[in-house]
């Protein structure tokens, strides 16, 4: 297999192409893991995903943001043991929190962080950087994204929960070339096999929260795309309301 480097081509063509390559180190780096019951977030499936388009970059950081119980951040930990993970949480809930805190405690790569993600990440951005959005979400995350990407560090953001017909997704889809998805059918193959390394039904209907990936750079001004994403935000939070008023009566 060709040696990591920041040349790697970051499209779903050439992240479908390598992911069959990547599928056995990444089964060994995550064996032995399960997914807490009753707690969402990001799977196997999806951080399969991140690593394939984010491994082949070889980023010295990674950013995190949201990362509840740690499940997500242990992933990467032991995908990236190379990288140090700085992973940023804005919810102290003392329970998560414990548990977060005593997973991560023997990975000596990972630095916990409690505190705003639009804050705390734009201070600790680095040249190569790959980041993991998992909150803020939708229109919020894109803001997010946007603000790192302006600087010119990121090798690439990635944002989870982008599912299709969302107005953030029809956004990213309308004005954001060179964007791509998770649940693209090229790499969707992948996950059949996947499935069948880890002990899953290989014909699994059960649905995956979509990625998005926002290669490094921007594809038009960032005052441009700043005053689109908070026109589209404005105009879906009113279309909402619109839709949750009562039908007037006749």
């Amino acid at each position: 297999m060709r040696a990591p480097g920041h040349e790697a081509t970051l499209n779903i063509a050439a992240v479908s192409a390598r992911a069959g390559q990547l599928l056995s180190d990444f089964c060994s780096a995550i064996a032995g893991l399960r997914r807490e019951p009753g707690f969402r977030g990001i799977g196997r499936r999806g951080m399969f995903f991140f690593y394939a388009t984010v491994w082949p970059l070889a980023p010295r950081q990674i950013l995190e943001s949201g990362r509840m119980r740690g499940g997500s951040t242990l992933m990467l930990a032991r995908c990236f043991p190379q990288a140090r993970i700085v992973s940023v949480e804005l919810d102290r809930d003392p329970t998560h929190a414990a548990i977060a805190e005593a997973k991560l405690k023997p990975y000596t790569n990972v630095d916990l962080l409690y505190g705003d993600s639009r804050e705390i990440l734009p201070a600790r951005l680095q040249a190569g950087d790959a980041v993991l959005i998992d909150g803020p979400k939708e229109f919020r995350a894109l803001k997010l994204a946007l603000r790192l990407l302006r600087t010119g560090k990121p090798c690439a953001v990635l944002i989870h929960d982008f599912h299709p017909g969302q107005p953030a997704r029809k956004f990213v889809e309308q004005f954001w070339p060179g964007a791509f998805f998770s649940d693209n059918p090229a790499f969707a193959v992948h996950l059949r096999e996947l499935n069948l390394r880890i002990g899953r039904d290989p014909n699994s209907k059960h649905a995956v929260a979509p990625f998005v990936c926002l290669p490094g750079g921007l594809p038009a001004p960032y005052s441009i795309l700043l005053l689109r994403i908070v026109w589209a935000r404005a105009v879906s939070i009113a279309v909402g309301k619109i839709k949750r008023l009562p039908r007037l009566r006749r």
